[in-house]
């Protein structure tokens, strides 16, 4: 057999009301409440609006009462309207209700019962501390369901609101799922004065985006209010359709199937509350409650009255069987039941409590405690609420590794709150481009050390935090020297101070790029760049130019000579030359520089002038050295050919026995000129050698077998004896000559 608790608790509280009142009265099947400024009829189904008429001294308008309203407080015969209603009755009257389980509802509805699915009956009314009440009870009953239905309707005396309490008990043995109550009301608040069935209708409230749901309508001739609603998370109201039974309870909270959820419409249309509840346990009662309010100014006071209780930690509302988290053991929790001043609470155990009885304690646990409420006396039935108060030691925080980095660069850092972190804030702001997430990134603007303190809050609101710290390596004070002038062909040793790693870009003209102090040498004006690195790894850069003067040009005006290159040992030298008879002087001209040295100073008026007089008394080369005002050098030379006799020798004797001494014959020339060759005859008369030019300054060298003869023709020795050579020359100013003469070949 199930508990039938909540059967007793209704049973006593029934038995105790008392003080009965003529103002509350059951007429027939029907009872009647009279407040001061409200009046409401109830009939045998549990709907509103009676169909007889109420006791004398009631204001009906038709010949039932389902509510009136005094809505200005001001008197019954008072105004105009005098006052407001009947709200439904004219006409076709539509007040009802129905209860769904699962896919099946049942309708009790309107002024004459006419669809009544349910049965039951008035079953009581009273008038205690300024409260009218009246009770409906019944009974559905279908296959397994077995559900006790009561319906409490209370009426403050002074108020301009009334509320009615839903009871819904499960007195089978399986839960009963997805269960609805809907209550239908078609509102014609000014009809019986202007017979206008019109009603400006509109959506105030609705869970879950408010706490509570709401819809109003307003007549539009006089403006008689009225408001269905509930502060109930699990209520949502709408208007449209017209009869109780045009639509479910489910189509109210869904807003489908004719009714609307938001806006407003004007129209002869009727409002709805809906409830849903997702399941009653055998044994196990749930409670409803909503208000009908019949002026605007009472809404506030009307929905807090439709609260039924609620548990709430620190003013939290939390359900029965939740867990409520400290963060710290000894943390203390005020744990309250709201909106049932009615009942008697009773609080076990009482480990860490203030108190154990009353709807109010402070829990100070240390542990995990679980609390067990139980309440008694109320309008809904007894209650058992509970809860767990669980110490949280999941609170994590890391800010992650301390961190370097050069001024100029960014980090990022990486907060771990642990597997429940929720919220993330980082103090102070500074260089962070965000506080609130576990990533921020630091772009510090200056050199230092910047600590960052995290704190993290976990999904149950605890915090832990860890700090980190950003330390900021100035830029290493790279230097590549001042900027530098360069002769052509010089060089300079650069050198960059600041750092302890190097690297010079280009790398053009530098003995190495990866060292402080190159050496450049560079034929062009370049800007070298240095990229130095710190101990710290930190990199700074530095440009510096070396700047190369133009090429000294035109020392002296040259001639191409090739005939001549390479002598004297100069052989990076073309060497231009001039011709002079013996005793003539010629002047040298040599221009682009500030300073001149010639060498050697012989035959010169003067070796240190830009034009000296050359007076050579023999062929000479004369080199000049430049400086220009930048202090860049340059050469430039001149040969100067003396023509004068020319003098042709020879040797008269030689001996090829391979000693090298003496072992090929060849003439020489002094004097201008040149010899320009010559042939060897033997006592026949034949050619046994062909001789090149030879010139004073180009002698053929000893034992020279490519301009001087080595006694053989073909490799085979030749004999003996006395040997004829004929010279061809000619002096330097082109006068040809024939010489002969002979010589001994000896071994």
């Amino acid at each position: 057999m199930q508990n039938k608790f909540y059967a007793f608790a209704a049973t006593a509280f029934l038995i105790g009301l008392a003080s009965l009142n003529l103002n509350a009265q059951i007429v027939g099947a029907n009872v009647f409440l009279k407040g001061n400024y409200v009046e409401v009829g109830i009939n045998t189904c549990g709907a509103f609006g009676s169909p007889t008429a109420p006791p004398a001294g009631y204001h009906p308008t038709e010949g039932g009462l389902g509510f009136v309203a005094d809505w200005e407080s001001d008197g019954w015969d008072v105004g105009t309207p005098q006052y407001c209603g009947d709200y439904f009755v004219p006409g076709t009257p539509v007040e009802g209700w129905q209860i769904q389980i699962g896919d099946t509802w049942w309708t009790n509805t309107d002024q004459s019962c006419g669809g009544s699915d349910i049965p039951g009956d008035i079953s009581d009314y009273s008038y205690i501390g300024g409260i009218y009440t009246g009770v409906w009870t019944g009974n559905l009953s279908a296959g397994a369901i077995d559900l006790d239905i009561t319906a409490i309707t209370t009426l403050p005396e002074d108020a301009l609101y009334f509320v009615t309490r839903i009871l819904l008990c499960n007195n089978g043995d399986a839960p009963l799922n997805d269960v609805y109550y809907k209550r239908n009301v078609d509102p014609d608040n000014d009809q019986p004065w202007s017979g206008d069935f019109t009603t400006d209708n509109v959506i105030v409230y609705q869970p879950p985006t408010d706490a509570e749901a709401l819809v109003t309508s307003e007549g539009l001739t006089y403006g008689c209010f009225l408001g269905i609603g509930a502060r109930d998370e699990n209520a949502r109201v709408s208007y449209g359709n017209f009869g109780t039974d045009d639509g479910s309870p489910q189509d109210v909270w869904e807003a489908t199937g004719g009714y609307f959820g938001d806006g407003s419409s004007v129209g002869d249309i009727a409002n709805s509350i809906s409830f849903y509840i997702e399941t009653i346990n055998p044994g196990e009662c749930k409670c409803v409650a909503f208000a009908y309010i019949l002026n605007v100014d009472d809404l506030e006071e009307a929905l807090e009255a439709t609260v039924t209780y609620n548990l709430t930690a620190d003013d939290a509302t939390v359900s029965s069987g939740d867990t409520v988290y400290i963060c710290e053991p000894g943390e203390p929790v005020t744990l309250s039941i709201l909106g049932a001043p009615d009942y008697e609470w009773t609080w076990s155990p009482t480990t860490g409590l203030d108190t154990f009885v009353g709807d109010t304690v402070i829990a100070t646990v240390t542990e995990t405690t679980t609390y067990t409420i139980t309440g008694v006396g109320g309008f809904c039935g007894d209650a058992t609420l509970e809860v767990t108060i669980v110490v949280d030691d999941t609170e994590f925080a890391d800010a992650g590794d301390d961190v370097e980095i050069c001024l100029g660069d960014a980090t990022i850092l990486n907060a771990d709150g642990g597997a429940l972190a929720d919220l993330y804030s980082w103090a102070p702001a500074t260089y962070l481009d965000c506080t609130d997430c576990p990533d921020p990134t630091v772009t510090p603007t200056e050199a230092g050390d910047f600590t960052y303190v995290l704190t993290t809050t976990n999904q149950r609101g605890c915090n832990a935090t860890d700090d980190v710290t950003v330390t900021v390596h100035p830029l290493p004070e790279v230097n590549a020297g001042p900027d530098v002038d360069l002769c052509p062909e010089g060089s300079i040793e650069l050198e960059a101070t600041g750092a302890v790693e190097y690297t010079w870009t280009p790398s053009d003209g530098l003995s190495c790029d990866d060292c402080p102090n190159p050496v450049c040498t560079v034929n062009e004006t370049t800007v070298y760049t240095v990229t130095g690195v710190d101990a710290n790894g930190c990199v700074n850069t530095d440009n510096m130019e070396v700047n190369v003067f133009p090429n000294l040009e035109g020392i002296m005006t040259v001639e191409t000579d090739e005939s001549v290159l390479g002598v004297y040992g100069f052989d990076f030298i073309q060497i231009d030359t001039i011709d002079i008879y013996m005793g003539e002087t010629v002047v040298l001209n040599a221009e682009g520089a500030v300073e001149y040295v010639w060498t050697p100073a012989t035959g010169l008026s003067s070796s240190t002038i830009e034009d000296p007089t050359a007076n050579p008394e023999v062929t000479t080369l004369y080199v000049v050295t430049g400086v220009d005002a930048n202090g860049c050098v340059d050469v430039d030379s001149i040969l100067i050919f003396v023509v004068g006799e020319i003098n042709v020798e020879i040797p008269t004797a030689f001996s090829p026995n391979g000693d090298n001494l003496n072992d090929t014959w060849s003439p020489f020339v002094t004097g201008s000129g040149c010899i320009d060759g010559y042939t060897i005859y033997n006592r026949l008369g034949q050619a046994v050698f062909e001789g090149p030019g030879i010139c004073p300054d180009f002698p053929c060298a000893p034992n020279d077998t490519n301009c001087g003869w080595n006694g053989t023709i073909d490799g085979t020795e030749q004999e003996l004896g006395t040997y004829v050579v004929v010279i061809r020359f000619s002096t330097t100013d082109g006068l040809e000559r024939l010489w002969s003469g002979n010589f001994t070949l000896v071994r």
